[in-house]
């Protein structure tokens, strides 16, 4: 793990430049804060101070970028006020830099309201290298940033000293009391990325005991120097690169003394309607909604998250959730293969590093909804008030050469009715052939509260059933999984249904079969022992890992009553 500076600065010499700037602008801050204050002629000096600080940012950008400022301005609490402040680029010679490969990968421009800087005194820059002041205020300033990646820009040597170790001959010390913006807009532009925009609107901040000298350069226990540090804002949305999901957040918190973020209110959803989400996608492809009503982040790990790429956190909690997923199944299916995306598979795939020690999950509704084009009706399979904890989640190499599983241990109420317990173990060491195990066990329910998956979906009505318990073991890889299942019930009866126009009738002579020479009406049977069957199933390669735990413990469960279950064509 670096420190900030090492991997964040792909160009610290511009940094460097940008703190001195930032020095001698305060000492021309202190000089203006003092002529005003001594009652000399304001217009003669607002002009020259004007262009002093205009020529400063040029000089320290190299001509790319220029500033403008309406007005100065003091009070009777001794604060310099910046009225209307203006940081522009050059955009010609941005573009002639880009010719001559050096030109930096971000373009700033930066409209300041109103900045006011209070506590300006001459002993702040005693021996013209240390800066101390008491609160520097920013009103609604407009960030706009354009990325675009430059193949040419690359870490030089210099690139593993910290910010202080590269100022350090020009600046001693940078100490603010206070820092506090109000009413941010950012809005950042990925160039390299097809224009693709990101916006954050009315962000607060507010930041204390800044220190940024030799004795805080390693500290961990700052947050980019801030001792305590409180990040908020609102309405945040993000569309997919694909076009067809939207990513919205309605309230973020960042408490960075504390090592925490708050979301409320977060959703995933589909831009489209189903009608038109199918006719863009061609397939049958699953349709996600989903909404949190909160998501908290503990001790979050700030110098690798900033400098590495990575998010390590002790604890994510997400609370009060639904998750809806819709299948049409009369489109064409999907053709690509599904290898390599079970889900500790797609953890190992993750462009940044993951540690998240541990993931609990507080009352989540999980529903899944298919349309069958035999029956022409939608059946709903659903698990309501889930709670989980969810450990070891890493796909960071060493951590993964531990050994260690990625377990899920969850309960929740099946269909609203059964208690079910579920564990299910993922090996990260193993992903590559995706070697997992789940274990599960389901309480009893009457067999009837099923027909609302089993008539739309399998075309028959359970007429009774009395289902005691289901309990299942499975191990599987990527091809394959297979284990035992125990399904007790009793006093089973069904009829099988056919479409007919717009409606399903009733096949008298198949239920007539299947209830008096397939079917096993109850297990144990009589006062024979209890049938536990071994179960296997061959993975489709188009269908998900979940489709092949359902699939393997239906496998058993038919077994035991008598039902063999179809191989799918692949």
């Amino acid at each position: 793990m670096g420190y900030l500076g090492t991997k964040i600065l792909t160009q610290p010499l511009t940094m460097k430049k940008v703190l001195i700037a930032l020095a001698v602008l305060l000492v021309i801050a202190v000089g203006i804060f003092l002529y005003l204050r001594s009652g000399k002629i304001k217009e003669d000096l607002e002009p020259f101070l004007k262009k002093k600080i205009s020529d400063l940012v040029v000089d320290a950008s190299d001509s790319l970028y220029h500033l403008s400022v309406e007005r100065f301005e003091t009070d009777i609490t001794d604060s310099l006020i910046l009225i209307n402040a203006h940081l522009y680029p050059d955009t010609i010679l941005y573009a002639q830099m880009e010719k001559e490969q050096r030109a930096p990968n971000d373009l700033f421009d930066v409209t300041i309201r109103r900045l006011a800087i209070s506590d300006l005194t001459p002993t702040a820059f005693v021996g013209g290298n240390t800066i101390d002041i008491g609160t520097l205020f920013i009103d609604k300033p407009v960030v706009k940033v354009w990325h675009k990646k430059q193949p040419y820009n690359i870490p030089d040597g210099d690139s593993s000293k910290t910010i202080w170790q590269q100022i350090k001959k020009d600046i001693k010390r940078i100490r603010v009391d206070t820092v506090m913006l109000n009413e941010v807009d950012f809005v950042y532009t990925n160039k390299s990325r097809q224009n693709k925009q990101t916006r954050f609107l009315d962000v607060n901040l507010l930041f204390t005991d800044i220190l940024l000298d030799s004795t805080t350069q390693f500290d961990r226990q700052r947050f980019f120097f801030t001792k305590t540090g409180r990040i908020g804002f609102k309405k945040y949305s993000l569309n997919t690169e694909d076009g067809l999901y939207q990513l919205n957040i309605d309230k973020v918190q960042v408490q960075t003394h504390t090592k925490e973020i708050q979301l409320s209110q977060v959703q995933f959803k589909p831009r489209l309607s189903k009608k038109d989400f199918y006719n863009r996608v061609k397939v049958s492809k699953d349709i996600y909604d989903l909404a949190i009503g909160q998501v908290d982040l503990r001790n979050v790990d700030w110098w690798s998250s900033m400098a590495e790429e990575s998010l390590l956190v002790h604890r994510l909690d997400l609370k009060n959730g639904e998750i809806r997923i819709y299948k049409d199944r009369s489109k064409p299916a999907e053709p690509e293969s599904k290898l390599g995306k079970y889900p500790h598979q797609l953890l190992l795939k993750a462009p940044l590093q993951l540690k998240i020690d541990s993931v609990q999950v507080d009352n989540l509704d999980v529903a899944y909804t298919e349309l069958n084009p035999k029956s022409g009706q939608t059946g709903t399979i659903s698990f309501n008030r889930i709670h989980a904890t969810i450990d070891h989640v890493t796909n960071i190499p060493e951590e993964v050469r531990a050994g260690l599983f990625c377990t899920v241990r969850a309960r929740a109420l099946f269909m609203k009715k059964a208690s079910l317990k579920a564990e299910f173990g993922f090996d990260l060491l193993r992903a590559s052939k995706g070697n997992f195990k789940v274990s599960m066990s389901m309480g009893q329910m009457a067999g009837t509260d099923l027909n609302s998956i089993t008539v739309p979906l399998g075309l028959v009505k359970v007429n009774s059933a009395n289902i005691k318990s289901l309990d299942a073991t499975i191990t599987g890889n990527n091809y394959s999984a297979s284990g035992t299942v125990k399904f007790l019930y009793n006093d089973l009866n069904i009829t099988a249904l056919k479409e007919s126009g717009d409606t399903l009738k009733k096949r008298g002579l198949l239920s007539f079969i299947a209830n008096n020479f397939v079917l096993r009406k109850e297990n144990p049977l009589g006062w024979q022992p209890v049938r536990t069957e071994q179960a296997s199933y061959q993975r489709n390669m188009q269908k998900s890992f979940f489709n092949l735990v359902w699939k393997t413990i239906f496998a058993g469960t038919g077994k035991t009553i008598g039902y063999k279950i179809k191989k799918e064509r692949i």
